[in-house]
C-alpha cells in the first residue's frame, strides 16, 4: 500500500473509531443498554488504536527531503589594506598614505612579498595548471601570518577557493606582494600529485 493510501485509511479508521467510541460512552443518549455501549466503545478503541498504527506507519514511510549539504564557512569580508611602503593599515578607498604621503598602487593589499605582479600571475597560473592535470578543482588558502599579512589575506587563510572562481580580490599569492599560497585538494585515492608551490619570496 503506497503511504498516501495508508495515510487516508488510517484518517478513516480514527474517524470511525472515535465515533464508535464516543457512541459507547453516551449510550444513555443513544438508548443502548451497558452491555452493548461496552462493546461499542471498546470496538472503536480497538479501531483507533488500529488507525494510530497505521497512520504511524504511513508517516514513517513517507520519503523525507533530504536537508541541503551545509555550504563550506564564508571568510569575513575586509575593509582595509596595507601601505606597501610604510605597512600602516589603511581603508580600501584611501588613494594616498597619510604616513609616509606616498601613492597607493592599486590592487595591493599587502605591506611584504615580491612586487613583481606579472611574476605572481605566472606562478598561480603554473600551480592551477599542475593541480588540474591531477584532478583538483579547488584549493585551500594558506597565508603568512605576520603583522605584514593583510586583512584580506588573513581572513582568507584556511578556506576553500575555487580554481576557475576568482575571489574578491584576487587568487592566493596571484597579486602583487600576496605571500599566500594556494594548497590543491585532489581527489581521493589520486597518486603523483605535485605538491603545493612554495610560498613566494618574502622581502
Amino acid at each position: 500500500m503506497h503511504y498516501r493510501s495508508r495515510i487516508v485509511a488510517a484518517g478513516l479508521f480514527l474517524l470511525a473509531g472515535g465515533v464508535l467510541a464516543v457512541a459507547g460512552f453516551f449510550a444513555d443518549a443513544l438508548t443502548l443498554d451497558l452491555a452493548h455501549a461496552a462493546a461499542v466503545g471498546f470496538l472503536g478503541l480497538v479501531i483507533l488504536a488500529l488507525g494510530v498504527l497505521m497512520l504511524r506507519r504511513g508517516l514513517a514511510e513517507r520519503p523525507r527531503r533530504e536537508r541541503p549539504a551545509a555550504t563550506a564557512p564564508q571568510p569575513l569580508p575586509y575593509y582595509t589594506r596595507n601601505c606597501p611602503f610604510c605597512g600602516r593599515r589603511l581603508g580600501l578607498k584611501e588613494e594616498k598614505c597619510p604616513a609616509c604621503r606616498r601613492k597607493l598602487p592599486s590592487g595591493t593589499t599587502c605591506s611584504a612579498g615580491d612586487d613583481d605582479a606579472p611574476a605572481a600571475e605566472a606562478t598561480f597560473a603554473a600551480a592551477r595548471e599542475a593541480a588540474q592535470a591531477h584532478g583538483s578543482t579547488s584549493y585551500v588558502w594558506r597565508s603568512v601570518r605576520d603583522d605584514a599579512t593583510c586583512e584580506r589575506c588573513a581572513n582568507n587563510d584556511g578556506h576553500i577557493f575555487q580554481w576557475e572562481q576568482e575571489p574578491i580580490g584576487g587568487h592566493a599569492g596571484a597579486r602583487a606582494r600576496c605571500r599566500c599560497r594556494p594548497e590543491p585538494i585532489f581527489p581521493k585515492g589520486e597518486t603523483g600529485a605535485p605538491s603545493a608551490p612554495d610560498p613566494q619570496p618574502q622581502e
